[in-house]
C-alpha cells in the first residue's frame, strides 16, 4: 500500500482493503469525517459513471446510514458548500476531471481494478477523492471502507449485526493495488437440498427456483468481497442461468464476470438447455453442425457482456467426453472443438476474450496425451474435489500466454463420498495448497466450489483474500485469520473464543470429516467406526469427549441477543452438528460393544444417546431453518443427497456379532509414534504446519530440508516403519513426490509418494487417503532391537512432501485410528 495526500500515523487498517478508517473518535483536522455530529459529507457520483460504480454508491450510502443512523445525499456534482466525497471511474467521470487531479488519476490509468482515496485541497472545506480504475476498482474501494466502518460482507448472509458508531472518518489516503489474481469467484454447486429449494421459497417464488432476487444478492456480496466472477448453478433441476434473461443483465450491472462450469463450454447450461431429442446426440464426432449452432447463438445473445468462457468439451452434465476411440482420437477431438469455439468468439467479435480449457477428470488425461491447447487459451488446473490440487504447470506451461488458472473445492457430491454438509475444509490446507498454485504462477483465474454457498463463508472469504492480495494473506496463520475475521463478525471480546472453537472444530474433522463416519463408500451401508474403544485408552470414547469439551465452551460463551443468529450459522451449528454426528455413531458402536460383551442395560442406554445425537441434528437443522423468522427455511439439510450417513444407523443388541478387525487389543508399548511436526532436530529447508494434520501439525520438506526424529521401541523382531504424508500429489509433471529415509545408521531409502490414484505396493490409495487424511508409506526392519532408533527423513528433489506422522511397529501391536497416539519425546 502507498500513502498518497496527508501523512498521519497509521490508522485502522482493515487486512482487506487498506482502508484507513477510525470510528468515535475526536474530531482533527488531519482526518475527513464521513458522518460527524448527526451530518454526513455528501457523495457525489457523476450519471455517466459505469452502473457498477453508481450501485457502490448506493450501497455505501445505505452503508453509512446502518452504521451512524445518518443518510448522505447522493448527487451529481459537486456542491457549493460543504464537505464531499468525490466517487469516480478514470476515464468516465466528469465529475473527477473537475477536479484537476491529473496527477493523482494518471497512476490508475490502464490498471485493473486498482484504486486511489485522497484529498483535495478546496478552499475552506474538504473533498475526499475515492477513484477507481475500472468500475470494479471504484466499487471495491468504497466498500472497502464500507467493511473497515464496521459493515460485514456478511450482514446480509449470515446476519452478522452492522456496528454502530456516531462518527466515521478517514485517516489516511491509499491505493490499492492491482490484485493478485486477476479473476476471482465461486461455483454454485449441487444446489438441489439447500440454494435452490430456499431461493424457490423465500426468494424468487414465483420460479419455484433459484431467480433474480437470488442472484442480485449473490453479486452484492461477490462485489463485497472484491470477487470478480460467478459460475452459477447448474444442477437437473435448477433453471438454467440464462432462461432468465434478467440475470445476465443484473450480472453486468453489478460488474460480475460470467463464466460457467468445466463442462459447461460457451456459457451453456447443457442440462437445463440440451434437448438430445430435439438437437440429436452430444457428440461432436456425429453432430458438429447443431452444438456449433448451439454454442453460436448464446455469445450471440451474451458476448457483448463480461465473460469469462470455458472451452473445450465434456459430456452433457459432469461426465466424460461423449466419443469413441482411443485416448489420442479423442485429444484431436477435442482440439478441433476448440478451433470451432474460437473461430465463434472470432465472428462475434469477441476473440480477445478470455478462455480457459479445465484439465478436470478425464480432460487432463487426454492432456497428458498430447492434446494440443491454443497459447492463448487458459489451462485450468484442478484439485481431487477433496482440497489437494492434482497437478500445477511447469517451467515450460508457465510460460504460455494464456496463464493457468485453478478450480478447488470446498463441497463436493461425488466418489468416494460427499461432504456437501459442513464446510470442515481447514484454512491450513487451503493456505498449503493455494499457495503452491500462486508460487506456480496459477493467477489467472481462481473458481471455489462453495455448493450452497452457507456454510462456506469462513473459507470462502479466505480463499477470495488469498486472491485478492496472496503475498499479504499468505503470511497469516490460520489462527490469526481466524480470529481477525471472528473479530469482524462478532467484534473483540468474541473473536479469540469464536476462532479457537472453529479451529478446534477444524482439527478433530481433519481427522475424520462427518460426512465420512459412517466409514463406507460412496453409497452404501454404513459400518462401525474405526476407532478402536479397546486400545489407547478407548479411542471412540476419547474423541467423544473432545467432542464434547468443544460444544461445552461453545455453549458457554456469553452473546448478547444481536449476535445469537450470526453466532449460530457461522459457529454453533457447525460445531454442534459435527459433535451430533460424530456422538450418533460413536454411540452406536458403544452400544454394539456393550451388547457383545453382554451389558444389556449399558448397550440400551448408549444406543439411546445415539438416537438423541441424531434427533439432535435434525433439531439443529430445524433451528436453523427458522432463524429471523425463517429467512433461511429451506437451506440447511440435515441429509443432503439422501446419504445413508445421515441416518440413524442400525445398531444390533446381540451378543454374537463380530467386530470390526479395526477393533482389538495388543500391546501398546509395541509402538511407538510421534507427530510429523516433533522432530528433535531439523536442518536446511523445513515448515512446519502447525494446524495441519491428523495428530496436530505437520512438516514440509522443502530444498535441502531434513528432518530427525526419536522413537522407543520395547520390543526386539521384525518391525514396520510408517510415515504418514499429507495425501497430497506431484507439484507439476516435471515432478515426482520423492523423499529418502534412514533408520539409525542404515542406508539411505528411496521413497515416492506419487501415483495414489492407482494401487500399488507400499502406499496407500488415494480414495482411502483422502477420507482419512494421509497417505501411508511402510519400510519393512526386519531384526530391529528394542531401545532408541532414529528416523531420518530428506529432501530429495522434489517439493510438497509433507509428513504428518511417523510411527514404528511389531506384530502385536493394537489397531488404531487414524494414527497411534505420540508417546513422550526424548
Amino acid at each position: 500500500m502507498r500513502i498518497l495526500g496527508w501523512v498521519l500515523p497509521l490508522g485502522m487498517l482493515c487486512a482487506v482493503s487498506g482502508a484507513q478508517v477510525v470510528t468515535d473518535t475526536p474530531k482533527t483536522p488531519r482526518e475527513f469525517d464521513l458522518v460527524r455530529g448527526g451530518k454526513s459529507a455528501s457523495l457525489v457520483v457523476s450519471q455517466e459513471d459505469p452502473e457498477t460504480a453508481r450501485l457502490a454508491v448506493k450501497l455505501f450510502a445505505d452503508d453509512l446510514e446502518r452504521v451512524t443512523g445518518v443518510k448522505p445525499q447522493v448527487v451529481d456534482s459537486v456542491p457549493a458548500d460543504g464537505d464531499a466525497v468525490v466517487i469516480g471511474t478514470v476515464d468516465h467521470s466528469p465529475v473527477l476531471n473537475s477536479l484537476h487531479q491529473e496527477n493523482a488519476l494518471s497512476a490508475l490509468r490502464g490498471k485493473w481494478e486498482s484504486g486511489a482515496v485522497f484529498l483535495v485541497p478546496n478552499n475552506n472545506r474538504k473533498l475526499l477523492v475515492v477513484a477507481g480504475s475500472d468500475r470494479r476498482g471504484t466499487a471495491y474501494e468504497l466498500l472497502g471502507i464500507s467493511r473497515a466502518m464496521g459493515v460485514s460482507p456478511w450482514y446480509w448472509w449470515a446476519d452478522v449485526p452492522v456496528q454502530k458508531h456516531r462518527s466515521v472518518s478517514v485517516r489516511q489516503g491509499w491505493t490499492t493495488n492491482e490484485p493478485t489474481v486477476k479473476y476471482r469467484g465461486i461455483f454454485l454447486n449441487d444446489e438441489d437440498w439447500g440454494l435452490r429449494p430456499w431461493a424457490a421459497r423465500k426468494m424468487d417464488p414465483e420460479l419455484n427456483n433459484i431467480g433474480p432476487r437470488t442472484y442480485e444478492h449473490i453479486f452484492e456480496l461477490l462485489l463485497r468481497l472484491r470477487a470478480n466472477l460467478l459460475w452459477p448453478a447448474m444442477h437437473p433441476g435448477t433453471l438454467a442461468f440464462n432462461a432468465v434473461p434478467e440475470n445476465a443483465k443484473l450480472a453486468d450491472r453489478w460488474g460480475i464476470v460470467m463464466g460457467a462450469s468445466h463442462s459447461e463450454a460457451m456459457l451453456r447450461n447443457n442440462v437445463g438447455e440440451w434437448d438430445e431429442k430435439h438437437d440429436g446426440p452430444w457428440n461432436y464426432q456425429v453432430n458438429k453442425p447443431a452444438i456449433d449452432t448451439y454454442w453460436d447463438k448464446r455469445i450471440a445473445e451474451n458476448g457483448a457482456y463480461e465473460n469469462f468462457y470455458t472451452v473445450g468439451m465434456r459430456g452433457v452434465h459432469d461426465t466424460g467426453l461423449e466419443a469413441t476411440g482411443t485416448k489420442e482420437v479423442k485429444a484431436r477431438l477435442v482440439e478441433s472443438v476448440i478451433a470451432s469455439q474460437q473461430e465463434i468468439l472470432r465472428k462475434h467479435g469477441h476473440s480477445d476474450a478470455p478462455q480457459v480449457d479445465w484439465l478436470y477428470k478425464e480432460s487432463i488425461d487426454l492432456y497428458r496425451v498430447g492434446m494440443k491447447i491454443p497459447v492463448d487459451v487458459t489451462l485450468g488446473w484442478t484439485d481431487d474435489n477433496y482440497g489437494y490440487i492434482r497437478q500445477m504447470p511447469n517451467a515450460e506451461e508457465r510460460k504460455r500466454a494464456g496463464g493457468s488458472a485453478l478450480y478447488y473445492h470446498v463441497s463436493y457430491w461425488g466418489f468416494p463420498h460427499d461432504h456437501l454438509w459442513l464446510a470442515t475444509t481447514p484454512l491450513s490446507l487451503m493456505q498449503e495448497e493455494l499457495t503452491k498454485a500462486y508460487e506456480h504462477e496459477v493467477r489467472k483465474l481462481w473458481v471455489l466450489n462453495v455448493g450452497d454457498l452457507k456454510p462456506s463463508e469462513v473459507q470462502m472469504d479466505y480463499f477470495l483474500q488469498l486472491a485478492w492480495d496472496e503475498p499479504a494473506i499468505a503470511k497469516e496463520s490460520q489462527a490469526a485469520f481466524l480470529e481477525r475475521w471472528m473479530r469482524e463478525q462478532f467484534g473483540v471480546a468474541m473473536a479469540k473464543p469464536a476462532a479457537d472453537l472453529v479451529a478446534e472444530s477444524y482439527r478433530l474433522n481433519f481427522i475424520r470429516r462427518p460426512e465420512f463416519m459412517g466409514f463406507n463408500g460412496y453409497d452404501d451401508g454404513v459400518n462401525r467406526t474405526a476407532f478402536n474403544p479397546l486400545a489407547w485408552g478407548d479411542e471412540n470414547v476419547q474423541r467423544m469427549h473432545v467432542w464434547d469439551a468443544l460444544v461445552r465452551r461453545e455453549q458457554a460463551v456469553v452473546l448478547p441477543a444481536s449476535l445469537k443468529p450470526a453466532w449460530f450459522e457461522l459457529v454453533q451449528y457447525p460445531i454442534e452438528g459435527a459433535a451430533a454426528q460424530n456422538a450418533k455413531f460413536l454411540w452406536a458402536d458403544r452400544a454394539v460393544l456393550d451388547a457383545h460383551e453382554g451389558a444389556a442395560a449399558k448397550a440400551q442406554d448408549a444406543a439411546a444417546k445415539s438416537h438423541a445425537a441424531y434427533d439432535s441434528v435434525q433439531h439443529l437443522t430445524e433451528e436453523y431453518n427458522s432463524l429471523e423468522g425463517g429467512k433461511w427455511a429451506g437451506m440447511m439439510s440435515s441429509h443432503p443427497r439422501e446419504r445413508h450417513v445421515f441416518e440413524m444407523p442400525a445398531i444390533s443388541m446381540e451378543n454374537n456379532v463380530a467386530l470390526p478387525v479395526t477393533w482389538g487389543e495388543g500391546k501398546e508399548a509395541l509402538v511407538s509414534a510421534v507427530n510429523g511436526a516433533h522432530a528433535v532436530s531439523k536442518t536446511g529447508g523445513v515448515r512446519i504446519l502447525p494446524d495441519l494434520g491428523v495428530s496436530g501439525g505437520s512438516l514440509e520438506l522443502q530444498e535441502g530440508g531434513a528432518a530427525q526424529y526419536a522413537l522407543h521401541v520395547a520390543a526386539t523382531g521384525d518391525a514396520t516403519l510408517a510415515i504418514d504424508l499429507l495425501p497430497d500429489f506431484p507439484v507439476d509433471s516435471d515432478h515426482t513426490l520423492r523423499y529418502e529415509v534412514q533408520v539409525d545408521d542404515g542406508a539411505w531409502m528411496s521413497q515416492d509418494a506419487s501415483g495414489t490414484e492407482v494401487e500399488r505396493p507400499g502406499i496407500s490409495a488415494w480414495k482411502t487417503n483422502v477420507l482419512r487424511g494421509f497417505a501411508e508409506q511402510t519400510i519393512a526392519l526386519p531384526k530391529l532391537k528394542a531401545g532408541r532408533h532414529i528416523v531420518r527423513i530428506r529432501y530429495a528433489g522434489d517439493p510438497g512432501v509433507v509428513i504428518e506422522h511417523v510411527a514404528l511397529s511389531f506384530t502385536g501391536a493394537p489397531p488404531a485410528y487414524p494414527v497411534p497416539p505420540e508417546r513422550a519425546r526424548r
